[in-house]
């Protein structure tokens, strides 16, 4: 061999014998653990209706949530089944539940959500329910609700209950103009302005996020009907023109009645 041949040969030895040794070495990956399943001494399950009474009509909120009042993290499961719940009328039969569908139960998807709680931490699944039930989709009687809850894996349970009642109807005419009412949520506000010489404007609500018109319920002219939405206060107005006017030259008239709407 030629003395650069040999050169060349050797510089090749000494370079890759200086190359670092990482280059066959496997790469390291981070070690990750996952937190023990929730128990029941960790956690408390818990199920809060917004209201403890509801109208006839309304929608029913309850919120499940699980806290971890624990110094150490857990982990639990979410999905169609879980928070599983029943919710029976004062008789014991079922009126709605979780994997619910057209009024009866049915078949819901089969997945889990495994999710990790925190120390301190809250999670929550807010419900809504519409009061109806069965096949065709009835609105349920009035009475006493109970609501149980557990939770898949967590070895808790908790139940609550809440009232349906039906809603209070307070009609109103010409005479309680400058009135004021007080009304439950779902309660119904009748004004009747029939009796009279004038023509009356559809009457109106200041604040539609507490008091909602109805027109579906307004059969003839002068009648109209309200429904308290949500808590606060607006005001239900229409104006009373004369129907000769302007021959007769008669004012017009001013109605209205000032509504209260209280939490249930």
């Amino acid at each position: 061999m030629r003395p650069c041949s040999r050169l060349l040969v050797a510089t090749l030895v000494l370079v890759l014998a200086a190359l670092p040794v990482l280059i066959s070495a496997p790469s390291a990956v981070a070690a990750t653990t996952t937190p023990s399943a929730c128990s029941r001494t960790q956690v408390t399950l818990s199920a809060t209706p917004d209201h403890s009474l509801y109208t006839s009509g309304t929608r029913v909120h309850v919120t499940v949530a699980v806290h971890n009042h624990s110094a150490s993290a857990c982990s639990y499961a979410t999905g169609p089944f879980s928070p599983n719940f029943v919710l029976t009328n004062s008789a014991g039969v079922t009126v709605w539940g979780s994997c619910w569908f057209g009024g009866g139960p049915a078949p819901c998807a089969d997945y889990l959500l495994h999710r990790t709680l925190a120390p301190g931490a809250t999670y929550r699944d807010r419900l809504t329910w519409d009061q109806r039930t069965g096949h065709p989709d009835l609105a349920v009687a009035a009475g006493r609700y109970t609501f149980n809850v557990k939770l898949l894996g967590v070895t808790l349970r908790t139940t609550t209950s809440f009232v349906l009642t039906r809603p209070r109807n307070v009609t109103v005419t010409l005479a309680d103009s400058g009135h004021h009412y007080v009304l439950a949520v779902g309660d119904l506000l009748t004004v009747r302005l029939l009796a009279s010489p004038l023509v009356w404007t559809p009457a109106v609500s200041s604040d539609p996020r507490v008091l909602i018109s109805l027109p579906e319920m307004n059969p003839v002219a002068g009648l109209f009907v309200f429904r308290a939405h949500a808590p606060g206060t607006a005001r239900d107005s229409s104006v009373g023109n004369p129907a000769c006017y302007p021959q007769c030259l008669m004012p017009s008239r001013l109605f209205f009645v000032t509504v209260t709407v209280r939490a249930s």
